[in-house]
């Protein structure tokens, strides 16, 4: 019988991109309750050990989960990045445009935060804190300059940017989740430019 090489053993970072990748995957299928360190291990075909050699705290694989899905190659958050010199109404679009399109390409991530959500684990938590308050914060920076230039009306920022926000988390959640998709289709540019058009158009001063 021919000898059989040996399988090549994976470098560190690429160990650790296959962990968290299965882990992605089966907290998004089966939820955190219903998914063990022992079915991540199984799945990645190592044992439970390589797991708490490179995440020895949970926290350590939810920080990783996030980073893999909202940082670029650089570790630089990547919706943020993609509003780099856009100013007013290419703001809400660049931002609406972003979220709706990660979340129809790849729904997996949206559930993910649902289970966490419901079953009060940390990483929905990990997450509003590392990236959903720092959008918030970005998109408050921009309607506030808006309201200085007298295109807004003198409203709370805050308030402004969640109800935006509102809108288009409403929107993936209920064609994703809720499978609205089936029943409900437009093109994104259509669904994009009436969600800016009508918060434009309620900010506005007259």
């Amino acid at each position: 019988m021919p000898n059989q090489k040996p399988k090549k053993r994976m470098a560190a970072d690429e160990r650790k991109d296959q962990i968290v990748k299965v882990a992605m995957t089966l907290f998004a299928r089966n939820g955190f309750r219903g998914t063990t360190t022992r079915e991540i291990a199984r799945q990645a075909g190592i044992s439970e050990a390589v797991i708490f050699k490179y995440f020895s705290k949970k926290e350590g694989l939810y920080n990783a989960i996030i980073d893999a899905r909202c940082n670029d190659t650089q570790g630089q958050d990547r919706l943020i990045g993609a509003m780099k010199g856009k100013h007013g109404r290419e703001v809400f679009v660049g931002i609406a445009s972003f979220i709706i399109s990660e979340h129809r390409n790849d729904p997996s991530f949206m559930r993910l935060l649902t289970f966490s959500a419901l079953e009060k684990h940390d990483l929905s938590e990990i997450f509003i804190k590392r990236k959903g308050l720092e959008l918030i914060e970005f998109m408050e920076g921009h309607i506030k300059g808006l309201i200085r230039e007298g295109i807004f009306k003198d409203l709370d920022p805050a308030i402004a940017a969640r109800a935006f926000m509102g809108m288009v988390l409403h929107y993936c959640i209920s064609q994703e989740l809720y499978r609205m998709k089936r029943y409900f289709k437009r093109p994104d540019s259509v669904v994009i430019d009436t969600f800016v058009d009508i918060f434009f158009d309620g900010m506005r001063r007259r």
